[in-house]
């Protein structure tokens, strides 16, 4: 091979390899916060299987709901309830038949003390250690609504004083992480993700039927500009056994499909 040839072929090589990193898809994903860290995992997952690129942008659902409505490039939203998919499809930001349930949020009591949620977590509800109970608000977000039926079922009536309510169910939970309250009813997803980085605490889980369903949906945007890999990517979480064993071990349930 003379020298000539020789460097062509190594220009070609060096060509491909700078090429391969930038050839695989990339998608524009705005998420719930609660559900940030496990999409994060997802993506990775999927990325080793298919190659495509997730750029995650994490707020509250209602933030990025507004950001859609007026134009942000994003090609899929997984939102943290099911009302904000609807009124999306019904304002035509998105692709009816995209639309999903991808996990059911699970409630949980917890703090991050170590012993002080009981086996009886009603019993420590109703007049346990702590001074206050941090939430969501239930008017804003779907944990809040699902801690206010639990409580409600129960006839657990609490004074004003001793409820500390966030906008979002993030908030409610950093009351809990930077001690402005003691205990709360919060995401489980966001108890694992915490304790994984800083240790157990400790918790009670309610039961399913007392509180109403909490359904996380996600939809394809009708300005996605990369829609098949989009495509790819919810199908790829609708039918993976990876994908589901991801979304069990962190905190969700599955939805009946």
């Amino acid at each position: 091979m003379t020298p000539h040839r020789l460097k062509i072929l190594l220009l070609c090589s060096c060509l491909l390899w700078f090429a391969g990193p930038t050839a695989a898809a990339e998608l524009r994903v705005a998420v719930a916060a609660n559900f940030a860290a496990t999409l994060e995992r997802l993506g990775e997952a999927h990325a080793r299987e298919i190659g495509t690129r997730l750029v995650i942008s994490s707020a509250a659902s209602g933030k990025h709901y507004a950001q859609i409505r007026q134009g942000a490039p994003f090609d899929l939203f997984f939102s943290a309830d099911d009302r904000r998919t609807r009124d999306l499809l019904e304002s035509g930001h998105a692709l009816p038949e995209s639309r999903f349930v991808y996990a059911e949020g699970v409630l949980v009591l917890w703090s991050p003390a170590a012993g002080r949620i009981p086996p009886d977590g009603l019993a420590f509800l109703k007049g346990g250690d702590y001074q206050r109970l941090a939430m969501a608000n239930p008017r804003s977000a779907p944990y809040g609504s699902a801690a206010m039926a639990l409580l409600g079922r129960h006839g657990i009536q609490l004074p004003p004083d001793r409820l500390v309510r966030g906008q979002s169910i993030g908030q409610a939970f950093n009351y809990l992480v930077t001690g402005n309250a003691q205990a709360g009813l919060v995401a489980l997803s966001q108890v694992i993700d915490h304790e994984r980085r800083h240790g157990p605490g400790s918790r009670w889980l309610p039961r399913p039927e007392d509180y109403p369903p909490i359904r996380q949906e996600v939809v394809l945007l009708t300005g996605a500009g990369n829609p098949e890999a989009a495509r790819r990517f919810l199908h790829w979480i609708r039918q993976d056994p990876v994908a589901a064993e991801i979304i069990l071990a962190d905190g969700y349930r599955l939805p009946t499909r």
